[in-house]
């Protein structure tokens, strides 16, 4: 018996080192960043990369091209024309102890020449001693919302106000477009809001285009950073991040929200405010009394621009978000993204 157990797991082994010493390899239905690699490197480099990087997020090249003092990767960004690398999760303040026990510490950005072939440059990387991953950067798109627009008020429903008293838990919301959002007959929502019609203490993290946040049927459950002061150009809580009041802006990295349809909608879907007479009603907008669910908002789609999909699940989880709804696709299989996600539900 134990022989059969030491050859199974002989096996097993063997099996595990084939795979590890396999290149990534592009899929021809993933769209890809072509002049990026992401790498992650190897714990030993830590202590090389931080005196490197001494603090900042993004490392400038002395001359045309990468230097970093590490011999086998200096030697693939030759070959791959490499210009320039930053940090996949950029220095966390107060919380990179944390981010450094889950190695996202290790994980980088780099920036290939122009012209030089993705696939190649992964399979150039995948043979650094020193790194212990590269990946693409793949391109994410957000999910068709089929152009039914519940959060646009038309004016009678901005215009309207509630007559009545409470009409939840136990009837039906006095939200002028509740007639019109047949998704909630359909799951029942009635009976559910008997239970429970959301809460305060619930963050729900919006990681699509940014929520309106001044929105009528929204402003009311809006989750704030109360460490930070909007608008003074401050990290004024440490975590990081500048003027992320609402949440933060990750596609143009700023603290600026870019308020747009799809975030909005999303948003109105989990958390507009139930039973206030105006608009529509949310999955778990609460009573009418402002008692929702609290929507974070994270713009990883900025204006004309996508980025931060894995910083925005760190951020979620530093911030106290219980939930991250996500409503895009497209990319490929990202070790990056999984460990931002793995952080997240830890």
């Amino acid at each position: 018996m134990k022989t059969l157990l030491t050859f199974c797991m002989a096996l097993l082994c063997t099996t595990a080192s084939i795979f590890a010493q396999e290149a990534y390899q592009l899929q021809s239905s993933a769209d890809y960043d072509r002049q990026v690699v992401r790498v992650k490197f190897k714990e030993e480099q830590a202590r090389v990369l931080d005196e490197l990087m001494k603090g900042e997020d993004q490392l400038t090249p002395r001359g045309s091209l990468l230097h970093t003092g590490i011999a086998g990767f200096d030697a693939a960004s030759v070959e791959t024309g490499a210009t320039g690398m930053k940090r996949v999760f950029r220095n966390g303040g107060k919380f990179e102890a944390r981010h450094r026990q889950w190695g996202l510490h290790l994980w980088y950005e780099v920036t290939i020449g122009q012209g030089q072939d993705l696939q190649a440059a992964l399979n150039t990387y995948h043979e650094v001693a020193e790194v212990e991953i590269a990946e693409p950067h793949g391109v994410y798109r957000l999910v068709d919302d089929m152009g039914v627009d519940m959060m646009r008020e038309k004016p009678m429903m901005a215009a309207s106000a509630a007559t009545n008293s409470m009409v939840i838990p136990g009837g039906t919301p006095n939200d002028p477009g509740y007639n019109q959002q047949w998704g909630f007959p359909a799951i029942d929502a009635a009976q559910a809001w008997e239970l429970e019609t959301g809460h305060t203490s619930v963050v729900v993290a919006i990681e699509d285009q940014g929520v309106d946040y001044n929105h009528p049927d929204l402003n009311g459950n809006m989750w704030t950073n109360t460490g930070e002061t909007p608008g003074n150009g401050v990290d004024d809580d440490g975590n990081g991040y500048v003027d992320d009041y609402y949440g933060y802006n990750f596609g143009n990295d700023n603290g600026n929200i870019a308020i747009d349809y799809h975030g909005t909608h999303v948003g109105g879907t989990v958390a507009a405010e139930t039973n206030n007479g105006v608009g529509v009603a949310g999955a778990a907008g609460g009573s009418g009394s402002n008692d929702g669910v609290r929507l974070m908002t994270l713009s990883v789609f900025g204006s004309g621009a996508q980025a931060g999909f894995d910083e925005a699940f760190i951020y979620a989880a530093d911030m106290g978000a219980a939930i991250s709804q996500n409503s895009w696709g497209g990319g490929s299989q990202s070790s990056a993204l999984e460990n931002a996600i793995d952080y997240f539900r830890a």
